[in-house]
């Protein structure tokens, strides 16, 4: 990555940096809890104190970390690094606490059996506490800089990241319209939140993709911080330095081994290419979308998956990042 890329990328952390609640989205499998971690990794290493949060129902997080599991409780992993599991019940009593100041008071509220019943029977009550622990812990609180919230996939998130908007719209006064007009008005400011939105270079992912950053920009008022294309498989290999007779040619087409070996790359390249002219095609169609011009960060496809914290740092090394001015036009490799 020459000076100029490198300049590039870091322009892009640093604006990504200067929010206060970043919010990782996209369709399920494009590894939206992968981008997190690496996210908060890089946030980290700026000197940023970063809380990863995850709506996930595994451990993924923990593992590609080096942690055996997750916890409902922010665990601090690097010296400005920590990751917690979002529980919908535990955010409830715990942004309660700090709604009602005072912890004893929103476990006698909220841990009684009757008022769980009819929260439960609330639509959308699980969402509004999950995005109001985020919120306060990004906006209110002074133990993170930034908090990267790894939230559910498309379609709930969209409806998740709506709720505040339907509670001040449905409910006029009182605490509650309170704090929602209060989130909502976050999520809107461009300075405070931004949506980092995850996909890989196939049709449907890339289509919802879209999708969701218009529904974002346009009812939610959630812009758009950057695009990030995983999983981007090599379009070509360095050529080989042949030697002139052909001798290493002949010797690969009549050992079986390495003839297999040249078809394995060959065919992994063609399947980059076809991966780059879906993009390329996807790009012009949505050719001056407002939410392209956060421009996008491409990070490679990895043999193995990313299954440790040195293999995300090694995966962030690689990454290209792809600014506005070449955003409807995919620079080569």
């Amino acid at each position: 990555m020459g000076a100029s890329a490198k300049q590039l990328e870091g322009s892009c952390l640093a604006s990504l940096a200067r929010r206060k609640l970043l919010i990782l989205g996209g369709k399920g499998g494009v590894g939206r809890t992968t981008v997190a971690a690496q996210l908060g990794l890089a946030l980290a290493e700026r000197g940023k104190r970063v809380l990863v949060a995850t709506t996930g129902h595994d451990d993924r997080l923990a593992w590609m970390l080096d942690r055996p599991a997750l916890s409902a409780v922010a665990t601090p992993i690097h010296p400005r690094l920590w990751i917690q599991r979002l529980v919908p019940a535990d955010c409830l009593r715990e942004y309660g606490s700090m709604a009602l100041h005072s912890r004893r008071l929103s476990k006698l509220v909220f841990g009684n059996r009757v008022v769980r019943r009819l929260l439960d029977a609330v639509p959308g009550v699980d969402d509004f506490a999950v995005l109001g622990k985020v919120w306060h812990e990004a906006i209110c609180g002074t133990q993170f800089d930034v908090v990267i919230f790894d939230g559910p996939a498309t379609g709930h998130l969209r409806l998740a990241l709506g709720v505040p908007s339907a509670i001040v719209d449905t409910v006029f006064e009182g605490p509650l319209a309170t704090e929602a007009a209060r989130i909502k008005a976050a999520l809107e400011d461009p300075e405070v939140t931004a949506a980092v939105l995850v996909s890989v270079a196939e049709r449907w992912p890339l289509t919802e993709l879209a999708e969701l950053a218009t529904a974002l920009e346009r009812p939610l008022g959630v812009g758009v911080g950057a695009l990030v294309i995983n999983k981007l498989w090599p379009a070509s290999l360095p050529a080989l330095d042949l030697e002139e007779d052909g001798e290493m040619e002949r010797t690969r087409l009549k050992d079986p081994a390495l003839a297999e070996a040249a078809r394995v790359v060959e065919g992994s390249c063609r399947r980059g290419r076809r991966q780059r002219a879906e993009l390329d095609a996807w790009l012009e169609q949505h050719r001056g979308a407002s939410w392209l011009a956060a421009g996008r960060l491409e990070l490679p496809w990895v043999p193995g998956g990313l299954e440790s914290r040195e293999a995300l740092l090694g995966s962030l090394r690689s990454l290209r990042w792809v600014p506005t001015i070449t955003a409807n036009r995919h620079a080569p490799q």
